[in-house]
């Protein structure tokens, strides 16, 4: 910062990036990460990271939709 307050871009680059490493928020893998462990239990007894169920359902419900369609759309028992 010179005498007059201003800055320069390259202050500005290293203070932006130092702001958003430390927000969890603008970290994209934090984010998403923190968005589907499950909030009862984050971890494990191993200490790893566990989805949250309703995550696994949705993926299970979901997977299974796409099964049934293939299988009548490949010309399954009709």
């Amino acid at each position: 910062m010179d005498s007059q307050g201003r800055v320069t871009p390259e202050e500005t680059r290293v203070a932006m990036q130092q702001l958003y490493r430390q927000d969890r928020e603008a970290n994209l893998q934090k984010a998403l990460l923190h968005a589907l462990r499950d909030d009862l239990k984050p971890l494990n007894a191993k200490g790893r990271w566990k989805a949250n169920s309703l995550l696994v359902l949705g993926a299970f419900l979901v997977l299974a939709i796409v099964a049934v369609f293939l299988y009548f759309s490949r010309g399954g028992a009709v």
